[in-house]
């Protein structure tokens, strides 16, 4: 089955949980789907969910074909995996805009075949020093007059981040990377489903933005499915960035045009706060369970924390105690929803930047301890929850890359503006969305009832990095990669890539059914858990009976990205999925 027909597949396929109590497959349903198995079989399978893409040598794994296509030609010119991340990441900030850009920031795993170890990068963005912390908590968020967003731009670190990556381990030029990115924007490109059921959602949202209404509503019209958008502003920034690299952003006259666009916004970033940047090199979060290595994004990633304590509860391989509850089950998604519970007072409690709260990394490594990590183990009830803050001890738009080479070597990369187009505010004629990541530091409403001081660890203060739930991970076994997994949509992410996980390490589920099983998803205090609506009411009926508080929600808005290795034969086989959720695309060869 090619990858074309697996991603029509994955947008019109019912998504069913697989083991759900009770569960029953719509019979018009049974009878389409025996046909599809019989005309395209595919042993791996797992339930109604398409199959992973599948290659021998490499695989590219986003949330826009456009942008794993462009990663693709990367490959096959010369380029490994860095040099395909790059350039599938500078591609989704031209057509996926709402969720990521060379105005934002993020994180990146790489892992290095001839070193044989993995690398953590922080390219998170910072705080200016004339920071007003007043009036940046008393923005009144995604409704906030374009007088006030400015107080949530932060010093994007994106172009620093690819720079770097591209110097140190690129095999082609950055100006070969960055040229799939530019030309797209240049010549124009077709509106993909996510952008253009986004835009239809967020029309008010968008149109007190000059700048995007001017691109995605002309004639005061959205966009409709396929519609060709040019963005030549865009396409000029990043051919230069291509050819200059990102000293023009941190300064140069782009810099400056970042600064006067957050300054007319009500913003205090100065030139100042851009030449300052740096990015972070960071030891990988990691932990071995048996002959498996997980290595995940230390602070201020809290995603990495949820993803570890997940793990070191449960384990990582099919003996898991999970295994005799069942995918899918009621206690198994109470089990979940316990131990997400318990990360997110981790993250209120410990989590903050470690370059300017110097505790954090050994408050990590206390939270993760094997002694506290089995306590939390005997806490669990199947028959009792317990809301966030008993455990003792505003992110939205993210996009993630997964690239695998030929050569071994393998990127997990997630890039964020923050939330819907960012802070909405364009720099001059740059193109640069500006992103809004100052309002993930931690407000009044974030920490009650958690018994912090103040506003905890993640406060906001000069030259600070927010902590983010941006979770790329790395999994080795044996010192080879098995799985390299990463995902998109703010609070959901840490969560969303721990189910994911689980999946795949404890029941061996093909990626596809990983990424597309309906999810949970547990926020701060709030005693309810959100549940997928195809979660069937007999695992909802046994999820309440467990203490549970079930909501229904449609998590369109999240999604995660998979490479796994099946090394089970003479050759490994590479397994690539992207999640339907956002109209994923991923391929292997």
């Amino acid at each position: 089955m090619n990858a074309s027909f697996r991603a029509f597949l994955a947008r019109s396929l019912p998504r069913r949980i697989p083991r759900a109590e009770g569960a029953r497959l719509p019979i018009v349903f049974v009878a389409v789907f025996a046909v599809l198995l019989l005309a395209f079989p595919a042993s791996r399978s797992n339930a109604a969910y398409p199959a992973a893409a599948e290659g021998p040598s490499a695989a590219v794994a986003t949330e826009n074909a456009d942008a794993t296509h462009a990663a693709l030609e990367t490959l096959r010119a010369g380029g490994n995996a860095v040099d395909g991340a790059i350039t599938a990441a500078l591609t989704l900030g031209v057509v996926n805009p709402i969720s990521s850009g060379i105005g934002g920031g993020g994180f990146a795993l790489v892992y290095l075949k001839k070193e044989r170890k993995v690398l953590a990068f922080d390219f998170r963005e910072t705080a200016p020093q004339k920071i007003d912390v007043e009036r940046l908590l008393a923005q009144s968020g995604s409704n906030a007059p374009r007088e006030q967003r400015g107080h949530a731009v932060g010093v994007p670190g994106e172009p620093a981040g690819l720079e770097l990556l591209n110097l140190r381990y690129g095999k082609r030029s950055l100006a070969a990377d960055a040229l799939p990115a530019a030309d797209l924007a240049a010549r124009g490109f077709a509106l993909g489903r996510h952008m253009t059921d986004s835009i239809a959602k967020l029309q008010e949202y968008i149109a007190v933005s000059p700048d995007l209404a001017r691109v995605f509503f002309p004639g005061d019209h959205p966009l409709g499915f396929r519609s060709l958008v040019r963005r030549p502003e865009l396409a000029r920034t990043l051919t230069r960035f291509g050819a200059e690299g990102s000293r023009p952003f941190y300064a140069g006259d782009i810099g400056k045009k970042i600064v006067q666009a957050a300054k007319s916004a009500g913003g205090t970033l100065e030139e100042s706060d851009l030449t300052a940047y740096r990015v972070k090199e960071r030891a990988p979060l990691t932990r071995t369970f048996g002959s498996r290595t997980v290595y995940a994004m230390p602070a201020p990633s809290a995603g990495g924390l949820m993803l570890l304590e997940a793990l070191s509860i449960f384990g990582a391989d099919p003996s898991s105690m999970l295994g005799k509850l069942g995918f899918g089950s009621s206690e198994y998604l109470h089990m979940l929803a316990e131990v997400m519970r318990g990360a997110l007072a981790d993250r209120i409690r410990v989590a903050g930047d470690p370059d300017l709260e110097t505790s954090v990394n050994e408050a990590y490594e206390r939270a993760l301890s094997a002694d506290r990590m089995a306590a939390r183990r005997q806490r669990l009830d199947p028959y009792k929850t317990h809301p966030a803050p008993e455990f003792k001890s505003q992110e939205q738009g993210t996009s993630h890359i997964v690239v695998a080479d030929v050569e071994g070597n393998v990127v997990s990369l997630t890039t964020t503006v923050n939330g819907p187009f960012g802070a909405r505010i364009v720099a001059g004629d740059t193109g640069i969305l500006l992103n809004d990541e100052l309002t993930d530091f931690s407000s009044p409403s974030d920490v009650s009832g958690f018994g912090v001081i103040g506003l905890g660890p993640n406060r906001a203060r000069p030259g600070a990095r927010p902590v983010s739930s941006m979770t790329p991970a790395i999994v080795l076994e044996n010192s080879a990669p098995i799985l390299a997994v990463g995902g998109s949509g703010g609070m959901r992410i840490a969560s969303n890539v721990m189910q994911a996980t689980l999946a795949r390490l404890v029941f061996q589920m093909d990626p596809g059914a990983c990424v597309s099983s309906p999810r949970i998803f547990v926020h701060g205090a709030s005693p309810e858990v959100l549940v997928d609506p195809e979660i069937a009411e007999d695992v909802r009926a046994g999820m309440r009976a467990r203490g549970e508080q079930v909501r229904e929600e449609r998590m369109l808005s999240s999604s995660v990205q998979m490479v796994a290795w099946d090394r089970r034969g003479p050759q490994p086989r590479l397994l690539a999925t992207a999640d339907p959720r956002k109209h994923g695309f991923a391929i292997a060869q």
